[in-house]
């Protein structure tokens, strides 16, 4: 029996988990984007507003590329893998200083849902799910 989306009509319920969580951080970035947005607007946070701007453009644009992504996944394309793994990887490193500060609660969430993400790009039916 193929575990390939489509093949069956069924995907992987590990594989959706995982397309979940990028979906849930392509929201966060979302949510991060407005933030700032509103800091911009309201003139409350933005100390540059330049850079207050293109850190809000460059959260909506990374959250499109997960969103695509975890789309991908989805529906087994293997090229979304590579993607969402750097993306992991990045906050990942984010997240290590996290520790080192004194705020070990915040590493623990900021680095959780990359490490599930990761575990589970490489668990057997998520691999054989989004391979050609």
């Amino acid at each position: 029996m193929s575990t390939k989306p489509g093949a069956s009509g069924r995907r992987p319920p590990l594989l959706v988990a995982v397309a979940v969580l990028v979906g849930l951080e392509a929201l966060l970035l979302v949510a991060a984007a407005a933030y700032e947005a509103r800091g911009l607007l309201t003139g409350a946070q933005a100390v540059d507003p330049v850079a207050a701007g293109v850190l809000a453009a460059m959260a909506l644009l990374f959250a499109a590329a997960l969103a695509f992504c975890a789309r991908g996944l989805l529906q087994g394309a293997a090229w979304a893998r590579s993607p969402v793994l750097v993306w992991q990887l990045l906050q990942l490193a984010a997240g290590l200083p996290a520790f080192s500060g004194g705020s070990a609660w915040l590493g623990v969430v900021i680095g959780l849902p990359p490490v599930l993400v990761l575990v589970g790009l490489f668990l057997r039916p998520v691999a054989a799910a989004t391979s050609r």
